[in-house]
């Protein structure tokens, strides 16, 4: 997360040795939580209802671990991962839904590996609004100056979604400066999520969309037309 790690390594302690109080009553933390975790299950139930093929999930499950592949082994660069890049990618070629799910299963995967705590909910939305909106958008990305601006776009957006989990370690009331001093503890970290975005976006946009087209039709179209296996051999 964003200013969510800062928040966690500065974050006081008591003397009874006991982190303040959250500023928001127990019974809000556990109704937002369980709306965050209730979203991402009709997502995923919505996904199983199609039925999809087995080629399908074994191919969500493989561009997960790509994903999570690209956010841990650069996570020592605070804001720099290829993973919202991946997750992007697949919306753009695979759809939506399995840009929703990639994106999803990223934060849920990698959380294993650095960390899990309820945060990843937050994370699991983000990433996966990501992929779906990279989904719904996927006509418009052959313009240059659109992907720069989507790239630009998420990063910020992924720190304000992520951060609204560090409000819960703060220890004051609920009012709206320490808030926004959150929201602006972060905005440099959520500004180079953004321009690592936009960059690979210009950069390894043609490659890795040829890349997954292959993949995909290759492993769920079955076969491809003659018009296809010209324009993917480019």
């Amino acid at each position: 997360m964003s200013a969510m790690d800062e928040m966690l390594s500065n974050m006081t302690v008591s003397s009874s040795g006991t982190v303040n109080t959250p500023i928001f009553t127990i019974t809000m933390v556990i109704f937002l939580i369980l709306l965050l975790a209730g979203i991402i299950y009709v997502v995923f139930k919505m996904y199983e209802a199609k039925k999809p093929p087995v080629e399908s999930i074994v191919l969500i499950a493989v561009l997960t671990a790509i994903a999570t592949v690209g956010r841990i082994i650069l996570m020592s660069i605070p804001a720099v991962n290829l993973a919202s890049f991946i997750i992007i990618m697949v919306g753009v070629v695979f759809g939506k839904e399995e840009g929703f799910l990639v994106g999803a299963l990223t934060a849920f995967v990698s959380g294993l590996f650095m960390g899990m705590g309820y945060w990843v909910l937050f994370q699991m939305l983000a990433w996966g609004l990501m992929g779906a909106s990279a989904g719904f958008l996927a006509s418009r990305f052959d313009s240059v100056g659109f992907r720069i601006v989507f790239g630009l776009l998420w990063g910020f957006l992924y720190g304000w979604i992520t951060d609204i989990s560090a409000i819960f370690y703060s220890g004051t009331a609920l009012e709206i400066t320490p808030i926004i001093a959150l929201y602006l503890n972060g905005v440099s970290y959520d500004l180079t999520h953004g321009v690592t975005n936009a960059v690979l976006l210009v950069v390894l946009y043609d490659w890795f969309k040829k890349m997954f087209t292959r993949a995909k039709v290759k492993y769920l179209s079955g076969h491809s037309s003659e018009s296809e296996s010209i324009s993917l051999s480019d």
